[in-house]
């Protein structure tokens, strides 16, 4: 029963974010734009570093096609609920503010995961990446096991966003900081010493280096990346739970819908 409350609940959400647009929108908003981004960051690179050989940035630009579903549409969650007037309810009832935002961003998240597999497919035909030869199966390991750690960095930053009304600053700077500190546009080992650790504590890191193995005919150097990418996303996930009931417990106490 609660399972199909919980998918009842996220097809309503999808549908409702998503009844306004016609199927070409849909397709334009979701697919046109991002490919569009991906196309610009890998001539980018072909000019910058002045190769031909761009499955690095297919690859990585690839990933972080998730960005606007996983980021932004989760990270923004509970800015909608407010907005909407439920926030009030949501924190009063005995439902788990976690579910919420995990009903708000499943089918977002299976999504941004079809857009990734996509995006790198038409990238590779479009700039000449040798798939003959590819690991499917792994290869879209790699991309569900980012989706995931995504999730999880939406779903701490929709909690982080009960704590002050700055959200849409703190996202456009995590989008930013996933661009420069995760190795998509240039290597980690290109970044000053002092700040290369911020790497390690972010999504996609793993996974850009993952999907370069595999790229390269490494099918066991990938294993360790994901593990640990996956095991970020549920470390995500727990301290978005633990943050979300806090939150909750105080706005109860004081009958405040924020902390700020």
């Amino acid at each position: 029963m609660a399972v199909r409350r919980f998918f009842s609940q996220a097809c309503l959400y999808t549908k409702g974010r998503q009844a306004a647009f016609q199927w070409e929108e849909f397709l334009l908003l979701e697919a046109g734009y991002p490919f569009l981004t991906l196309v610009f960051y890998c001539v980018l690179a072909a000019y910058s570093f002045r190769t031909a050989n761009l499955s690095h940035w297919v690859a990585g630009n690839a990933l972080l096609l998730c960005v606007n579903t996983c980021l932004f549409r989760l990270g923004s969650a509970f800015q909608g609920e407010r907005r909407y007037g439920r926030l009030r309810s949501i924190l009063a009832s005995p439902a788990s503010l976690l579910a919420v935002v995990l009903e708000s961003g499943f089918f977002p998240m299976l999504l941004s995961a079809v857009t990734a597999a996509g995006g790198f497919c038409l990238g590779s035909l479009l700039f000449g990446v040798t798939l003959r030869h590819a690991p499917w199966g792994l290869l879209m390991a790699v991309i569900l096991t980012a989706m995931m750690a995504m999730t999880g960095l939406g779903l701490l930053l929709s909690a982080l966003s009960l704590l002050g009304d700055g959200m849409h600053f703190l996202l456009n700077v995590s989008q930013y900081v996933l661009m420069i500190f995760t190795g998509v546009q240039f290597p980690v080992d290109q970044l000053p010493a002092a700040v290369r650790w911020i790497s390690g504590l972010l999504p996609l890191t793993r996974s850009v280096r993952a999907m370069d193995l595999l790229l390269a005919g490494d099918r066991r150097g990938w294993i360790p990346l994901a593990a640990g990418e996956a095991a970020l996303g549920l470390a995500d996930c727990l301290l978005a739970a633990g943050l979300l009931r806090l939150t909750a417990r105080r706005a109860m106490k004081t009958g405040g819908l924020e902390l700020f």
